[in-house]
């Protein structure tokens, strides 16, 4: 997920929380890096802001993660998009002065996800 401060992003993440059977209180995982929860299947809850870059991602050791049976939900994902799996999707939440959002959902790398 991609936008600026307060834009939305860990809103986002509780809705997905409620979706998947999740019972836990979803908060910004920034200072621990990953939070993850139990549902109807594992979420991985990333915020990878204090991150330098892609190196310090791979060192989390997060490929179970990643391409496991959960989903992941990756705060600030703009930081390490060379490390993403191909089948990705990109959220944007871009804030509007009347505080209101607009979303924007891609395909990353852009195309099919077969």
């Amino acid at each position: 997920m991609q936008g600026s401060l307060a834009a939305g992003k860990t809103t986002l993440t509780k809705g997905i929380a409620q979706a998947l059977g999740v019972k836990d209180t979803i908060t910004s995982p920034t200072f621990c890096i990953i939070s993850e929860y139990e549902g109807k299947m594992p979420l991985y809850h990333m915020d990878v802001y204090r991150l330098e870059g892609a190196e310090d991602f791979i060192n989390l050791g997060i490929d179970d993660m990643l391409y496991g049976d959960g989903v992941c939900l990756i705060e600030w994902s703009e930081k390490i998009m060379s490390e993403l799996p191909k089948k990705t999707i990109i959220v944007r939440l871009n804030s509007q002065q009347d505080n209101s959002r607009i979303i924007e959902i891609e395909n990353w790398p852009y195309g099919d996800l077969n």
